[in-house]
């Protein structure tokens, strides 16, 4: 099953995506523009700007951008389809879905979905019903685990009969390429499956909006050769890095009570959670990344980090705490007793006691200190520097200028030091953090005063001018401004590489009927490139003093076309410029008689061309007719 494109495309245009980003976004009106503060990364000056003529969206800071689709799938973490399906909801628009053979992508990620949400069922009806899962329900009551806590996260079994249930998939008909894709059945040397998670207690991943995207399994016996814990690969639909393990069941705890716990694995949630400890997340044993803390940014900036006190959580605190400064997280650090984990704790002392270390819990600062005393760093001056210099980098992550004071008084205090000298050590290392990246920048810059200097930009810089005045002009969303750029303009004329790239997808997309800008944009695969065309398109900053001249005020349409044509106009005449001096070139070398006649031929025509083009004056408010002829 799948939507049809035309009602795709009739669903983007019928909705409004500054409508649709405000439910998220607080947007203001910025001249031709909407502008707010970016939902994906933390920022204080907002650089998150909304075009809701072109129907795209952009940050300057960290580069997210596209169509109202995007939006919907990069916020709330869903697929394609589940985006679309959301925007016709909100624009009325009711979708017959085209039965047709021809998988797209879109359908071939429903179909992910439905073969995850199949083998949950098979798991769980193992553990539930199936005599065989007793194994499983027998170490689910050690652990004190409830029978609505299992059904409330969809545990589940898988029997330790190595062709179990991929017999279940032959017999249900389950797509057995797409369940290998998913990491349910693995393919041997020999041709022949086999259950990848045969044996093993399964706990079910689920999307923030609900959907089972994955699945983790713990390993019931001590069989030393496999691993205790086993996870899904990534795929299409399950991202690691971009997932926290309970978020869906936990997220509306976490706004309600603006704090988040976040603990390593699987059975150290759903304890806490059992026994009311609802607001808690967690990283399924692997470090923190950047997208599991900017999805939680979402929900809350306060949080509790919970991990085991060996070496091996003390380096995923140390990392975690790193992250969550950059993205303005205010941070408690809980250390449990050196036997305990989440769960064994809240098992072993309840939820009260637990409530009570994490209400006594240590801010990043001191367990920072903590850690060094442990290490018999602050016996020793040089480490001492080094461990004080290293507290310092991370106070340089905070954004807020009051927080950094008070920490700083804190420091202050703590080592018997100057708050100047600290002060001076910080002022260090922001200015090295400010220092201005290389001059060798290319297209993945997008500085507004430095916007033009693209790969391939050299001498030829005025005609590079043009050609990107070119190139922004295409996406004006104008299609008579399309139709005269397309039909005066080759594609091998636009000589900087990357421009030229930009050039060849509006002429194929032109090619095939698409003039839509969102659409466009949609097309290109490189995401420098895309990144760089969003940039361009939504910007302020100024090429040149004819653009302030025509865009910058609300000039009527006749004189925007009127600057296309002069645009198109210069790009030709400089094109005829730099041949006329390349053949100079030639006729002063040693060329043959032959050679030189032709040569100034050749450039008796140029001229002839360059006098017919300055003849030319734009006089009408139709752009087709305006078409320049070689």
């Amino acid at each position: 099953m799948r939507i049809p494109e035309a009602k795709i495309e009739e669903i983007r245009r019928a909705a409004n995506i500054t409508d649709i980003i405000s439910f998220y976004v607080q947007l203001r009106k910025r001249g031709r523009n909407f502008v707010g503060l970016c939902p994906f990364h933390q920022e204080k000056t907002p650089s998150f700007t909304v075009s809701e003529e072109k129907q795209i969206y952009h940050c300057f800071g960290c580069h997210a951008g596209g169509n109202v689709f995007n939006f919907l799938m990069n916020y709330k973490n869903i697929s394609y389809i589940e985006a679309v399906l959301e925007v016709a909801e909100y624009a009325g628009i009711s979708i017959q879905f085209d039965k047709s053979e021809n998988k797209s992508l879109q359908s071939d990620i429903e179909i992910l979905y439905d073969i995850t949400l199949t083998a949950a069922k098979y798991y769980s009806d193992n553990l539930l019903n199936n005599p065989k899962g007793e194994i499983a329900k027998g170490y689910l009551r050690q652990r004190n685990m409830k029978p609505q806590t299992k059904r409330l996260f969809g545990l589940g079994y898988a029997l330790p009969i190595w062709d179990d249930f991929y017999n279940f998939v032959i017999k249900n008909k389950v797509n057995k390429d797409k369940a290998n894709e998913l990491g349910l059945i693995e393919k041997r040397e020999d041709g022949s499956y086999y259950d990848k998670f045969a044996g093993r207690l399964i706990f079910p991943i689920f999307s923030t909006n609900g959907r089972v995207i994955a699945f983790g399994g713990r390993l019931l016996d001590n069989d030393e050769k496999y691993a205790k814990y086993l996870n899904s690969p990534e795929s299409k639909i399950y991202q690691k890095r971009k997932s926290l393990y309970g978020l869906y069941h936990s997220k509306d705890e976490i706004r309600r009570l603006n704090k988040a716990i976040l603990v390593e694995g699987y059975m150290d949630l759903i304890s806490l959670y059992q026994n009311g400890i609802k607001n808690v997340v967690a990283s399924s044993g692997t470090s923190l990344t950047e997208e599991q803390v900017q999805l939680l940014s979402r929900f809350t900036r306060n949080i509790a980090v919970i991990f085991d006190a060996d070496i091996a959580g003390q380096k995923a605190t140390a990392r975690s705490i790193e992250l969550l400064l950059k993205n303005d997280f205010d941070i408690q650090i809980v250390e449990l007793p050196d036997t305990e984990d989440p769960d064994s704790f809240i098992n072993n002392y309840g939820p009260e006691e637990f409530e009570e270390m994490v209400r006594h819990s240590s801010n990043f600062l001191e367990f920072y200190v903590n850690q060094m005393n442990r290490q018999g760093v602050l016996s020793d001056p040089s480490k001492q520097t080094d461990g004080i210099r290293e507290i310092i980098r991370l106070l340089s992550l905070i954004s807020d200028d009051l927080k950094r004071n008070l920490f700083i008084k804190a420091i202050s205090k703590k080592f018997n030091l100057r708050e100047k000298l600290l002060e001076s050590e910080l002022d260090k290392v922001l200015s090295r953090a400010r220092r201005p990246y290389s001059e060798n920048r290319d297209v993945k810059t997008f500085s507004k005063d430095k916007m033009h200097e693209v790969e391939g930009l050299d001498e030829n810089q005025k005609e590079n001018k043009i050609e990107l005045e070119i190139i922004k002009l295409l996406f004006i969303d104008d299609k008579e401004i399309m139709d005269f750029i397309i039909g005066s303009v080759d594609t091998e004329d636009i000589q900087n590489k990357n421009y030229n790239k930009i050039f060849r997808i509006v002429w194929e997309n032109y090619q095939l009927g698409n003039f839509n800008v969102a659409h466009i944009i949609e097309t290109i695969t490189e995401t420098d490139i895309k990144n760089f065309v969003l940039s361009l398109s939504l910007s302020d900053f100024s090429i040149s003093k004819n653009w302030d001249d025509n865009f910058n005020k609300d000039k009527i349409k006749q004189d925007i076309y009127r600057f296309t044509y002069e645009t198109v106009q210069k790009f030709k005449l400089e094109k005829i410029k730099k041949q006329i001096k390349i053949n100079n070139a030639k006729i002063d070398g040693d060329e043959s008689e032959y050679e030189l006649r032709e040569l100034l031929l050749e450039n008796q025509k140029l001229e002839n061309q360059r006098s017919e083009i300055n003849k030319k004056k734009y006089t009408s408010d139709k752009l087709s007719d305006m078409h320049f002829n070689e």
